[in-house]
């Protein structure tokens, strides 16, 4: 058998077609016969067959593949084991020892293990991960089989609210917006003043956002620099790459909102971590409607599927690892 395994530095590659290697392992009946890494740099389906091809691997070794790479990457290869996360030594021994397979490191790292029966059908909960689950019941509208410790009770505003959201996702006749949803589960729970955390990157849409609320509802829009310091008083922090910048001031902005006594409080563009920090300051439930990427048109979830980015992102991580 002749495995290919996408590479980007020395683990597994999370997306096949991000890769700036490919290890080429050779075993004859479970013995490793040779192994070489070589520096080709793999941006696309393409580039990935071509070398697949000229290797004459039978089996790919990768991370993360989408299903149309799948299909074009099948004409070359017999087997394809995917959603790998390890070092390319651990998936070099993995292969000796006949053991890997689809989805190995993502539930078998160091110190943490996978989900076993107790003997009735259940699982122990030693190792929480959804998306290693072989059984997915819920998505067959059963109850999962995880033991699990018994439920607390859910107060009558929890009932409410996940009453309303289950309102809210099931409605079949309009195809809701975000935005539109956010509107009926506020009406549904009856709110009457919605608090907005904005950033002040996002002032635009947060005055749209507003115009739009003020229709059904009073409004309270706190900006994250509220009560902040400047960026060179002591104590201010670093938050701003500016000296005359007013620093975040996620504590103020949850203050205020206290203040007001809001029902719900909506982040708009707030950075990872001061949104953590507000969330956890705010006495009123907290949803996030925008979100802040300034290298993709606030659509952060896009990375995940641009080669270019998700190679960017992983290079910077192990330059600063």
């Amino acid at each position: 058998m002749r495995c290919g395994i996408t590479l980007l530095g020395d683990r597994v590659s999370p997306r096949c077609t991000a890769a700036d290697g490919l290890m080429v392992v050779s075993l004859q009946r479970g013995h490793l016969t040779s192994c070489e890494t070589l520096p080709v740099e793999i941006s696309s389906p393409l580039d990935l067959l071509a070398e697949l091809k000229r290797q004459g691997i039978d089996t790919l070794v990768c991370g993360g593949i989408a299903r149309d790479t799948r299909d074009v990457l099948l004409t070359a290869v017999t087997d394809i084991v995917d959603n790998v996360a390890c070092s390319k030594e651990e998936a070099v021994a993995a292969l000796e020892q006949g053991v890997l397979g689809p989805g190995f490191g993502l539930s078998n790292r160091a110190g943490r293990t996978t989900a076993r029966s107790n003997g009735d059908g259940r699982l122990e909960r030693d190792d929480m991960n959804c998306l290693q689950c072989a059984d997915r019941a819920c998505l067959r509208g059963m109850t999962c089989h995880l033991d699990r410790p018994a439920a607390t009770p859910a107060s009558p505003d929890v009932d409410r609210a996940l009453e309303t959201a289950l309102d809210v996702a099931l409605e079949d006749q309009r195809q809701l917006c975000r935005l539109a949803e956010l509107v009926y589960f506020c009406l549904g729970m009856g709110y009457g003043r919605i608090g907005l955390a904005f950033c002040v990157d996002l002032v635009e849409p947060a005055e749209i956002l507003a115009g739009v609320l003020g229709r059904f509802f009073e409004v309270v829009p706190v900006c994250c620099k509220v009560g902040g310091r400047p960026h060179g008083d002591p104590g201010g922090g670093s938050w701003s790459r500016s000296r005359d910048a007013v620093a975040c001031n996620p504590l103020g902005v949850a203050a205020v909102l206290n203040e007001r006594h809001t029902d719900l409080n909506v982040i708009i563009g707030l950075c990872i971590g001061v949104d953590c920090v507000f969330t956890e300051a705010s006495q009123a439930p907290v949803t996030t409607l925008f979100v802040k990427d300034r290298s993709l048109a606030n659509n952060p979830i896009a990375a995940l599927y641009s080669e270019y980015y998700l190679r960017e992102s992983l290079a910077r991580a192990r330059e600063r690892s």
